[in-house]
């Protein structure tokens, strides 16, 4: 019996490995260079993987369109997401923002990828949580972030 079931721990082992089930450490999460958003708070809990922008009394930023970004006009923070230091390579990396997948995200330089990317998120009264899920690769876990803006958090009426 001893033997049957760890014949069976052994082909579990192999079978969950094979079908997406490395996991990687959390993202460094970090805000933009350009702290898009203007200047409101910023947290990033890396164990509910939560990003929260804005409190009371603060402002959040309305922006033009960036047709070179490929943005939208609109009232938008902006993350910088850097990968583990555990992975490896990330050439098979996907990227799902509010059930939109997209495959060509990280940044180039001199036409390298690199391992980081940029989020920018547009919020509204209405509309203050953004979702996104990374695969590092095609055997890893996927990890799931919320971006959320307080409920508190005002919106600059003007471009700021």
């Amino acid at each position: 019996m001893k033997k049957v079931l760890l014949i069976f721990l052994i082909l579990l082992s192999i079978v969950s490995t094979a079908c997406g089930t490395k996991i990687y450490s959390s993202a460094t999460i970090t805000r933009d260079e350009a702290n898009t958003g203007g200047d409101i708070s910023f947290v990033y809990d890396e164990h509910t993987k939560n990003i929260y922008f804005g409190g009371e009394g603060e402002y959040l930023q309305y922006y033009s369109a960036d047709e070179v970004k490929g943005l939208d006009e609109g009232y938008r923070v902006g993350i910088k997401v850097i990968a583990p230091s555990d992975v490896d390579s990330v050439e098979d990396v996907t990227l799902e923002v509010n059930g939109t997948s997209y495959t060509d995200f990280l940044e180039k330089v001199e036409g390298q990828e690199q391992n980081y990317f940029y989020i920018y998120p547009t919020f509204s009264e209405d509309s203050r949580e953004t979702n996104f899920k990374i695969t590092w690769n095609k055997n890893a876990k996927p990890q799931s972030y919320k971006i959320i803006l307080n409920e508190k958090t005002n919106f600059l009426k003007s471009e700021g």
